[in-house]
């Protein structure tokens, strides 16, 4: 299990990298996905097509009043707010 951690965080780690971004945040590869992002009085969204081309909509986040979306080469990553549920991976030697 730790192995498998350790290759999904350096993964992370390198995609920061590429994109110059050291942000914590999950992941959501849309990869070959018609993805739009709009304007709604001030509050920007991005707006994709899941697996069912059914359209779902995030907000996207800010830092310094600035959106946070980062493009490098053919790609774009934006970082937004939706609906989530977390993981938690713990260490059962470390229990309190």
């Amino acid at each position: 299990m730790k192995d498998l951690l350790d290759n999904f965080i350096k993964a992370k780690n390198i995609l920061n990298e590429k994109f110059n971004c050291t942000e914590d945040f999950f992941i959501k590869p849309l990869i070959n996905r018609k993805w739009t992002i709009r304007d709604s009085n001030g509050l920007l969204l991005l707006t994709y097509l899941d697996d069912n081309d059914k359209a779902k909509e995030c907000i996207i986040a800010k830092k310094n009043n600035q959106p946070m979306i980062y493009k490098k080469d053919n790609y774009t990553m934006v970082i937004g707010i939706e609906c989530v549920k977390l993981a938690f991976i713990l260490d059962n030697n470390y229990n309190l």
